[in-house]
C-alpha cells in the first residue's frame, strides 16, 4: 500500500478544506507560517497550499524531487512562478470563482457606500447629527454599468444588478456570444465604446487585464461611479484623483491598490467621496470555506494522478465535470495502451478527436494523450502539465485532427502517421472508456482497472492456455474479448481481471510459443 502524500499548508485554509485533506494525506497545517521558514520545508511535502503570504519562486521550487503540487487558496497566481512550475511538471492549483458571489457582493457593497453616503451618514449619526439632506444619495435603478470582464465575478455582477434594475453592458473578448446571450449582456467590441456608456464602472479581470488611465477614464459619462474590487493597479489611481477634483466623477470605491497597504500620502484618502477597504472581496465565512474545499479537492485529484479543472498550467476547458473526468479518463486510457502496446515510429503522432468532443477540448486533449504516452518514454516526472515542453525534448510531435459531430460519440483515435494499422482507438459510452481498436484491429470492450493484453497469432489452443495459467496463479478472469484481422495471422486478447499480474506470470505468457507480445494495464 503506498503510503499517504504529505501536504504542507502554510496559511489558514479554513476547517472544511483540512478536513478534506485529511480524509486522504498527512497533513501539516499552520495559520501563517514565516515565509522564511518555507525553502527548508519543501523537500519533505508532496504538496505545498500557500495563500497570499508567501511566494513560490523559480528558486524556491527547484529541486524538490517529491513536491508534485503547489496551489493557492485563491482566485490568483500572482504569486507562484507559473513558468518554473510547469518546466518542473508541477501542477499549479488555485481556487477560480469560489469567492465569486462575495467579489460581487462586495462590488455592489462599495457602489451603494458610495451613492447612498453609507459610511459618512453613519459617522453623523455617531457624532449626534441628524442632516438627511447632507446626505442626499442617488439609485442603481435604470442606471447603466459597464463591466470590463465577464468571467465568474463579472457574470454575478451582471445578475446582481439585473436585480436592480440596471442596464448591463460588458467588454471581455475572450468569452463566447453564448454567455453573453445566457446571461442577457449586451456585448460591445471594445474599450471606446464600453466606457462612454457607463455611468457605473467595474473591473473583474486578472492583473494582466487592461489598465484604465486618465485618457480612457475622461470617457466615461459626468457623474459616474468607478469601482475596483479586483486587482490593484488596473485602473490609475492619481488619475481618478484627478477626474473627482474635477468634479467628473462621483465617486470611487476601492478594494484594492497598486500598494497594499496604501502608503500614507495616497491622495484618495482626501476625497470625501471614496470608500476604501482593505482586500475584502473573498472574504466572507462562505467564500473561504468554498475556497478551502475547491483548493483542497484540486489538491488531492493531481496528487492521483488526474487532471482536476482547477489546475492552472494547463488549458482547461470549460466542461461540466462529469464530462470532463470522462474525457480525461479516455486520453489517458487511448495513450497508455498505444504508448504500451504500438511499435514506436519515426514521425509525428496523430490524434483523431471526433464525435461528441468539444473544440475548446483540443489543446488539453493534446497535452494529455502526450503525457501518457510519453510516461512510458522518460524516466523523469512527465505529466499533462509538463507534456508539450518534455515532447519538444523528445522529438516527438503530435498532430491533432478534428472530426467534431455532435450525433456520434466521443471518439478519440492515436496512430503514427501513415500507419492507419497502428491505430488505437478508444470511444466514450455513458461517460465510460471503451476500446474499439488496437495496432488497427477492431475490439468492443469497456476498459477495465486491471488488464492483461496479448499480441499473438491466432493459432488454436492459446487462448486455453493463457487461461490455464491465469488460473493457475489464481486469478479470476471477469472478461475476455478476442480480435483479429484476418484467420490465422496476428490476433489480440483482452482479459478483465479481478487482480494485478504478478511478474512470474507475465513472463511464463510470453515463454509461449505463439505469444509475441504480454501487456499488463494499469
Amino acid at each position: 500500500m503506498n503510503p499517504k502524500p504529505k501536504i504542507l499548508v502554510t496559511e489558514a485554509l479554513g476547517p472544511q478544506g483540512l478536513a478534506y485533506l485529511q480524509q486522504y494525506a498527512d497533513v501539516d497545517a499552520h495559520y501563517l507560517l514565516d515565509p522564511a521558514l518555507l525553502p527548508e520545508l519543501m523537500d519533505s511535502y508532496d504538496a505545498v497550499i500557500i495563500r497570499s503570504a508567501h511566494r513560490l519562486t523559480r528558486e524556491l521550487l527547484t529541486g524538490h524531487p517529491r513536491l508534485r503540487v503547489v496551489a493557492r487558496a485563491g482566485a490568483g497566481v500572482d504569486n507562484v512562478d507559473l513558468t518554473a512550475a510547469t518546466e518542473l511538471g508541477l501542477a499549479v492549483i488555485n481556487a477560480p470563482g469560489a469567492n465569486a458571489i462575495a467579489a460581487a457582493e462586495h462590488t455592489f457593497g462599495l457602489l451603494l457606500s458610495v451613492l447612498r453616503n453609507i459610511q459618512k451618514g453613519d459617522r453623523h449619526v455617531r457624532e449626534g447629527g441628524w442632516d438627511r439632506q447632507a446626505f442626499l444619495g442617488r439609485e442603481l435603478y435604470s442606471k447603466s454599468i459597464g463591466i470590463i470582464g465577464l468571467g465568474r465575478v463579472g457574470r454575478e455582477v451582471s445578475r446582481i444588478a439585473k436585480g436592480f434594475g440596471m442596464s448591463v453592458i460588458a467588454y471581455d473578448p475572450y468569452i463566447s456570444d453564448d454567455i453573453f446571450r445566457t446571461h442577457g449582456v449586451i456585448r460591445v467590441q471594445t474599450l471606446e465604446e464600453l466606457l462612454p456608456q457607463s455611468e457605473v464602472l467595474t473591473i473583474h479581470t486578472p492583473k494582466t487585464g487592461p489598465r484604465l488611465g486618465y485618457q480612457q477614464l475622461a470617457t466615461l459619462p459626468q457623474g459616474a461611479v468607478v469601482i475596483n474590487a479586483a486587482r490593484g493597479g488596473l485602473i490609475d489611481e492619481d488619475a481618478l484623483n484627478l477626474l473627482l477634483e474635477q468634479n467628473h466623477l462621483y465617486g470611487v470605491g476601492m478594494d484594492v491598490f497598486s500598494k497594499e497597504p496604501p502608503p500614507s500620502e495616497f491622495k484618495l484618502f482626501n476625497h470625501p467621496n471614496v470608500v476604501l477597504t482593505p482586500h475584502l472581496g473573498g472574504s466572507t465565512h462562505e467564500a473561504l470555506a468554498e475556497v478551502g474545499v475547491m483548493t483542497a479537492r484540486g489538491v488531492i485529484e493531481a496528487l492521483n494522478g488526474n487532471t482536476p479543472p482547477n489546475v492552472v498550467n494547463v488549458p482547461i476547458p470549460p466542461l461540466e465535470n462529469a464530462e470532463f473526468q470522462a474525457l480525461d479518463k479516455a486520453a489517458g486510457v487511448v495513450g497508455l495502451i498505444f504508448s504500451r502496446a504500438v511499435t514506436p515510429a519515426p514521425g509525428s503522432l496523430i490524434l483523431t478527436l471526433s464525435g461528441q468532443i468539444p473544440s475548446s477540448a483540443s489543446l488539453w486533449l493534446r497535452q494529455r494523450v502526450l503525457a501518457a504516452v510519453l510516461s512510458e518514454r522518460v524516466d523523469d516526472r512527465v505529466n499533462t502539465v509538463n507534456a508539450l515542453l518534455k515532447a519538444e525534448a523528445q522529438g516527438l510531435h503530435l498532430l491533432i485532427e478534428e472530426k467534431f459531430n455532435a450525433n456520434q460519440p466521443a471518439q478519440m483515435g492515436l496512430r503514427w502517421e501513415g500507419d492507419p494499422d497502428s491505430t488505437t482507438e478508444v470511444w466514450l459510452t455513458n461517460h465510460l472508456p471503451h476500446l474499439k481498436k488496437v495496432r488497427g484491429i477492431p475490439l468492443d470492450l469497456p476498459w477495465p482497472d486491471q488488464a492483461l493484453m496479448t499480441w499473438h497469432h491466432d493459432a488454436p489452443g492459446v487462448v486455453g492456455k493463457v487461461g490455464t495459467l491465469v488460473g493457475e496463479h489464481g486469478i479470476n478472469i471477469a472478461n475476455l474479448h478476442l480480435g483479429r484481422r484476418v484467420q490465422g495471422q496476428d490476433a489480440l486478447m483482452v482479459l478483465t481481471l479481478d487482480a494485478e499480474v504478478p511478474a512470474a506470470l507475465k513472463q511464463e505468457l510470453e515463454d509461449i510459443a505463439d505469444i509475441r507480445q504480454v501487456f499488463v494495464f494499469p
